[in-house]
């Protein structure tokens, strides 16, 4: 119950952040936060990782904030990884996947090497949900929207807690 507090408070600071000037840098500060958020709400396949590793594949709209946010921090009882990836080939093991792939068929080959690897994969890329991504994340007329594929998490041996799921829009159907 405490978790699901946590997550309406920060969908709260979304709303009054996305309205405020400079909406963008905010979005990007709650969108840092959110990944940590999301993560505490999965449970991905044990790998035998002794870290949690958040990657960014191609631009980074955070800056240096996510290595500040999560410095020293833990996700799921593990010491927080950051790293940056330009091609799929860089992403390597992950946790989570956060793509910002701007060309569809590449963004399509991260989103389908994340459901092969068992890896979480987060955008704000529009149709990210529908077309196999696991959550996509929207800040639109001062609202925070989260949708979630489902069936693609299933597909990729993803559990998604009942918290976040009914904190989200569930996108129906099959997972490509």
């Amino acid at each position: 119950m405490r978790n699901k507090v946590w997550l309406y408070v920060l969908m709260l600071m979304a709303q009054l952040y996305c309205g405020a000037a400079g909406a963008s840098q905010e979005e990007n500060r709650l969108m840092a936060v959110f990944l940590g958020r999301f993560a505490s709400y999965i449970e991905l396949p044990d790998r035998g990782s002794k870290h949690f590793i958040i990657t960014v594949i191609d631009e980074n709209p955070f800056g240096n904030l996510l290595d500040d946010l999560y410095l020293g921090k833990q996700i799921n009882g593990k010491p927080v990884v950051i790293r940056y990836a330009t091609r799929i080939d860089d992403v390597g093991q992950s946790d989570l996947l956060f793509i910002t792939l701007v060309n569809p068929r590449t963004r399509q080959e991260a989103i389908d090497y994340g459901a092969r690897n068992s890896i979480l994969t987060v955008s704000t890329a529009t149709g990210f949900a529908e077309r196999g991504g696991i959550i996509q994340l929207d800040f639109l007329q001062q609202q925070t929207r989260i949708k979630i594929n489902h069936a693609a998490a299933v597909k990729s041996n993803i559990r998604i807690g009942a918290p976040l799921l009914s904190l989200a829009t569930v996108v129906k159907g099959v997972a490509p």
